[in-house]
């Protein structure tokens, strides 16, 4: 799901670390992929992944959406931004 880029500053690599499994992100990639996309944090191996709602209800893991290994100096074009919680209905 495409998403707009927030307003105010992206998370950096230690803030990232903190994130809970399930919480809500948008990133932006440093190679494009058509601009910001939501996605929720998945950990495994202990390292943060973006996982797509789709793939989390297959349990499939993109091990390329590796969220700390693509900020920071290797790839200064990947930005992650926390979403608030969405309330229960």
């Amino acid at each position: 799901m495409t998403a707009p880029e927030p307003n105010y500053p992206p998370l950096s690599t230690r803030e990232i670390r903190t994130l809970p499994e399930g919480s809500r992100v948008i990133v932006t990639w440093s190679d494009g992929n058509d601009g910001p996309h939501e996605y929720r944090v998945h950990w495994r191996h202990g390292e943060p992944y973006a996982q797509t709602d789709e793939d989390h209800r297959q349990g499939h893991v993109d091990l390329e959406k590796w969220l700390t290994y693509y900020v920071g100096p290797r790839r200064p074009f990947t930005r992650v931004w926390a979403l608030a919680a969405r309330r229960a209905e």
